[in-house]
């Protein structure tokens, strides 16, 4: 796939609506479109569907400055989250998985980054700070919804195509963030990390969504290979789709991979999902696959 647009605001991505409007208008049946190469395409979220509009700092401190607390420095609160984060997913894998709730995790990692950010926090204003954050980011306030995302699920709906979501995170994308930003009704189904206690690149959620197309969708007989994952995480997603059998595309919106690097390794790159719909449609002649 050649090296293409960069970022979400490039002006190709306004055209890829009317592109996949031309590209197969009719509504096909799975079970009668034989020579479709991946009957199942599973789809990463943030970085692939959505991204975060400013920092992680930038949203921190401003919920620390509405109940009074002075917090100006962004990047201190940037490193403190990611080591947070680390810290806590190692401590409670899966935000927790069955062991705690979801915003029960959440809380220990918003402590922790300011407190890794050199911030001293009481107890009251903390939680303060904390409720301002969780409902930060169950609202779609924070995220921008990439362009190219519902076309390319309306395109893969009229094909008949199933898609779903695997993603490591915990249940309120599928409760809150993703239906507020409106990508729920084009969605087959979700897998969730935190729902089934492995995370990518673990087999265990990839298998989970192989078990979801195969027992709710009539494809008994759906083989590894002909599920597509796409995902911007080359270790998470793509390698860990590989390695369990399905075919993977690495989504680079804004050009973090050597493109030469990946070239000579064999990797998929897309830079956006017109990129991908020109993966799969380039393997309809050669992956003849019928389900009866």
């Amino acid at each position: 796939i050649l090296k293409m647009s960069r970022g979400l605001g490039n002006p190709r991505l306004s055209t890829i609506a009317k592109c996949l409007r031309r590209r197969f208008p009719s509504r096909t049946s799975l079970r009668s479109f034989s020579l479709a190469p991946y009957p199942v395409v599973t789809v990463d979220v943030t970085g692939t569907m959505i991204s975060y509009k400013g920092s992680v700092g930038e949203w921190y401190c401003s919920a620390a400055r509405r109940v009074g607390i002075p917090c100006a420095n962004y990047e201190a609160i940037d490193k403190g989250f990611k080591l947070a984060y680390k810290e806590t997913s190692k401590k409670y894998p899966c935000f927790g998985a069955n062991k705690m709730t979801g915003k029960e995790w959440w809380r220990i990692c918003v402590q922790r980054s300011f407190e890794h950010a050199g911030y001293n926090v009481g107890e009251d204003q903390l939680e303060a700070v904390f409720q301002r954050i969780w409902s930060l980011f169950g609202s779609p306030k924070i995220y921008e919804v990439c362009p190219d995302i519902k076309p390319f699920l309306t395109w893969a709906k009229r094909r008949g195509i199933v898609t779903g979501i695997i993603s490591n995170s915990d249940e309120r994308y599928a409760d809150g963030v993703l239906p507020m930003l409106q990508l729920t009704d084009q969605i087959d189904f979700f897998v969730f990390s935190k729902k089934e206690g492995a995370e990518k690149p673990h087999p265990l959620i990839f298998e989970a969504a192989l078990h979801r197309a195969r027992t709710f969708y009539g494809l008994e007989h759906l083989e590894r290979e002909h599920v597509l994952h796409i995902g911007n995480s080359y270790d998470a997603d793509f390698l860990g789709a590989k390695n369990f059998g399905f075919d993977a595309v690495l989504m680079d919106r804004w050009e973090d991979f050597d493109l030469e690097i990946m070239n000579a390794e064999g990797v998929p790159v897309a830079y956006d999902f017109l990129d991908v719909v020109e993966y799969i449609t380039k393997r309809t002649s050669s992956k003849a696959i019928a389900f009866s």
